[in-house]
């Protein structure tokens, strides 16, 4: 046997009678070689919310009004509208739209109306616009903090009587019950209305869009608006179409004075 086969024969003699400790040793570095793979979701509870509000208003910009669907939480939004307007309308337009808003509200059919008429507005100005979520924060959690700036206002006010925190904490519970599992998506855009916020609501196992804001008080989460932004929305197209609630009947201010329609004034 010459010596190159004698060193075949000591390697396979090696790999077959190996000592409790190399045993150890492989063992230990097989173990140290085993690694367990963990997926992590990247997708956050908010993102369902995110892209239905993106996908909506990609639809308004083609489509306006027709992209408003009968969903049957679209009450709840309005009831959060409505204590948002409480919170930072004009007391004017308060004092003299509360009652027709109340009656417009238990009409689910005159709820939808709006919506399908604020979607068609803004066809023409969210074309372009560039529009992006930039953020989601629950519905949930801006609820307690709307009843009681409502509460805190019309207390300063003078209106804060028993029949109005009934009407209020309706509203209120109202909300909840439709819009507790939703979300509110701050959506971010390069030219008028530079801002949005979309309203979704949950159905089933997935978020639908249940209506939307162009302006948020600071106290809810809205930012403080530029100079340019100001400006941009002065000169853009969506003049005075921020919201319809309470809007002051033709005749109560003397069109001599404002020669502009007082819904963009």
């Amino acid at each position: 046997m010459n010596a190159q086969s004698k060193r075949e024969q000591g390697r396979g003699e090696g790999c077959g009678r190996r000592t409790p400790l190399v045993l150890a040793v492989l063992a230990m570095g097989l173990g140290a070689c085993t690694t367990t793979t963990t997926i992590t979701s990247t997708v956050g509870p908010a993102e369902p919310a995110r892209r239905a509000a993106q996908s909506f208003i990609h639809c308004v910009e083609s489509e306006g009004g027709n992209c408003v669907e009968g969903q049957r939480h679209y009450g709840s939004w309005d009831a959060f509208a409505l204590l948002e307007w409480l919170g930072s309308g004009s007391p004017t337009s308060i004092l003299q739209a509360l009652r027709r808003e109340l009656e417009h509200h238990r009409d689910w059919g005159a709820i939808q109306d709006r919506f399908v008429v604020q979607a068609a507005r803004y066809r023409e100005p969210l074309r372009g616009a560039e529009c992006r979520p930039e953020s989601a924060t629950p519905l949930s959690e801006l609820l307690p903090t709307l009843r009681g700036e409502v509460e805190t206002r019309m207390t300063g006010l003078g209106l804060w009587r028993g029949d109005l925190e009934a009407v209020v904490d309706g509203l209120r519970d109202e909300a909840h019950e439709g819009l507790d599992d939703g979300w509110l998506v701050h959506m971010t855009c390069y030219s008028d209305p530079y801002e949005l916020w979309v309203a979704t609501s949950k159905e089933e196992d997935r978020q639908v869009v249940v209506g939307m804001l162009t302006s948020l008080p600071i106290w809810l989460g809205g930012d403080t608006q530029g100079d340019e932004l100001i400006e941009g929305r002065i000169r853009g197209r969506g003049l005075g179409s921020a919201t319809t609630l309470g809007v002051v009947r033709e005749g109560s201010v003397d069109s001599n004075w404002i020669p502009v329609p007082i819904e963009e004034f």
